[in-house]
């Protein structure tokens, strides 16, 4: 068992009226700050880009996928490294990430500084018309699927939750092709890091994920959607219930969303033309 994003507590359990002393195990919980170091050769400069609350592990894979699914970037190899930084006070909890020499990146448009939590994603995001301008994801066909394939996805990765099983604390983020055969899963105690991680070593990986299912463990809220089409994710299938806006973009973007995903039921509010029933 990997012991990475795994702590422990010493706690009293209360269990038929009696109580015990015994250790736990909990997801560990600290922040990374995202630096940016960007600039001609000659000239480079750094920029303190953002702070996230996450579960220590693939932490350059976070790094890499939250700069595509923010449109920081446009394409992986915007990027020339991603590593620790050894001078900062914590080299653990500080990612630098140098971008290409001659890609412009304007500090200003990012001096939010945001502040990212383990639960809801990016905070103080400008308005939803701002962020659909910076959406392409029409230019993508969306796959079709089958409701046996859908329902096939969830069984598959028990297996390969190994924190999850020990801890209960974790969200995942997977990713599926067509035909329903899983090519990659991360965990985080935050919904929008699982995800960033997962389009991180994507695009390490040089996966095309338009023609990809992704899956996700918990609620679809709008950041979720908005990152997933920053990237060109055409199918998503999650657990857990969509919140109205991001049916609504799910719904401009041309999305096929499905969301209470069950053994033997799933619900689909968006892009239910790309779904094949009873195969």
């Amino acid at each position: 068992m990997s012991t990475v994003g795994i702590a422990t507590s010493k706690i009293l359990k209360i269990k038929n009226g009696g109580n015990e002393p015994t250790n736990d195990l909990l997801v560990k919980e600290e922040p990374l700050e995202i630096i940016i170091g960007h600039g001609p050769e000659t000239k480079r400069k750094e920029f303190s880009l953002a702070v996230t609350m996450r579960t220590p592990g693939a932490d350059e894979e976070l790094a890499r996928g939250f700069l595509l699914s923010e449109g920081i970037i446009k394409f992986p190899a915007d990027i020339l490294s991603a590593k620790y930084c050894m001078q900062a006070k914590q080299p653990e909890n500080t990612l630098k990430v140098e971008l290409r020499n001659d890609l412009a990146f304007d500090a200003e448009k990012f001096k939010r500084n945001f502040y990212i939590n383990s639960s809801c994603g990016v905070c103080g995001k400008a308005a939803i018309e701002a962020l659909e301008g910076e959406l392409s994801n029409k230019e993508y066909p969306t796959p079709k699927i089958t409701s046996k394939t859908i329902l096939s996805l969830t069984d598959q990765l028990t297996p390969h939750q190994n924190t999850f099983k020990y801890t209960g604390g974790l969200h995942a983020a997977a990713l599926f092709d067509s035909e329903g055969k899983l090519l990659v899963i991360r965990e985080d105690i935050g919904r929008h890091n699982a995800l960033d991680k997962l389009v991180g070593v994507s695009g390490l990986k040089q996966i095309d994920l338009f023609d990809k299912i992704l899956w996700l463990s918990g609620r679809l809220g709008f950041e979720m959607i908005q990152k997933s089409a920053m990237v060109g994710i055409r199918t998503i299938a999650a657990l857990g219930a969509p919140s109205s806006l991001a049916v609504e973009l799910s719904q401009k973007q041309g999305i096929t969303l499905i969301g209470f995903l069950k053994k033997e039921a799933f619900n689909i509010y968006s892009g239910k033309e790309n779904v094949i029933l009873n195969s």
